[in-house]
């Protein structure tokens, strides 16, 4: 693979504006392939300050970028001066004539730096190449699956492989229609966040200037008063006639949460 790799080179057009191609290998795996792997190495750190999903990957030539994670990047690209041809697993060829320069991750605490290119690739964010292992003096041990760096004139230190989340697989409601036809079971969900985080005194403006007034816990009965509050009655009113209010099941329960609460306090 070596034999057939051309330097990688920044700029513009090549000599008589004649576009030469060099080519590049990629044998990049699913996240399916790698769920459980023996001899690869992933993980997921920044790189330019956005989390990415990152797979370290001999079989690749140079590194690599995905098309949904090119954004985040927030760097111009360049345009590379010889266009890259890209060999996949299946005998496909992907085209390449950019590159992102000087991309910067952080991995170990240090700060490194990559030169990415865009690439349709999925289930990853980047993919790490020969290119970056060797300009960072890095040697992948894939039974132990950890990277060594031993970048000269710097202290040693070790990336250990960490599992990549799977992605989410999506469908439309056309798809789903059709699965739903043809026999597929399907599943409606109704999910409620319990661990919802309640709203306190101190976060409520004009409210928290008054702590005292709304306590924790009922302190006990109020005292007797000396002015009894109550609505006088005009004499001969006969009950208005209304039809009884159906509450909510959800509102029921709540209800009798409360006034249990309250009989448990001796204060009904």
């Amino acid at each position: 693979m070596s034999n057939q790799c051309t330097r990688l080179m920044m700029g513009g057009q090549g000599e008589g504006g004649a576009q030469q191609r060099a080519l590049a290998t990629t044998y990049t795996m699913t996240t399916n392939e790698v769920e459980n792997p023996n001899d690869v190495v992933t993980g997921t750190f920044p790189v330019s300050s956005k989390t990415a999903n990152i797979l370290f990957d001999m079989g690749d030539t140079y590194s690599f970028v995905s098309l949904s994670f090119m954004p985040y990047l927030s760097i111009p690209s360049h345009d590379l001066e010889i266009g890259l041809e890209v060999e996949t697993p299946n005998g496909n060829t992907l085209m390449a004539n950019k590159v992102y320069k000087s991309c910067q991750l952080e991995l170990c605490d240090r700060k490194l730096v990559v030169d990415l290119i865009p690439l349709a690739i999925l289930n990853f964010d980047v993919i790490l190449g020969i290119d970056f292992l060797f300009s960072n003096h890095a040697s992948v041990d894939c039974f132990k699956k950890e990277v060594r760096f031993a970048i000269p004139n710097q202290p040693e230190f070790i990336f250990r492989s960490t599992s990549v989340s799977k992605p989410l697989n999506f469908i439309s409601t056309i798809q789903a229609k059709r699965l739903l036809r043809s026999g597929y079971e399907g599943y409606l969900a109704y999910v409620v966040d319990t661990n919802e985080e309640k709203i306190k005194i101190e976060d409520v403006h004009i409210v928290k200037e008054f702590t005292d007034v709304f306590p924790e816990d009922l302190l006990g009965i109020p005292l007797d008063r000396e002015i009894e509050f109550a609505i006088d009655l005009v004499p001969g009113t006969t009950p208005i006639s209304m039809s009884p209010y159906r509450m909510a099941p959800t509102e029921l329960k709540e209800l009798k949460n409360q006034l249990q609460e309250l009989l448990d306090k001796g204060f009904i």
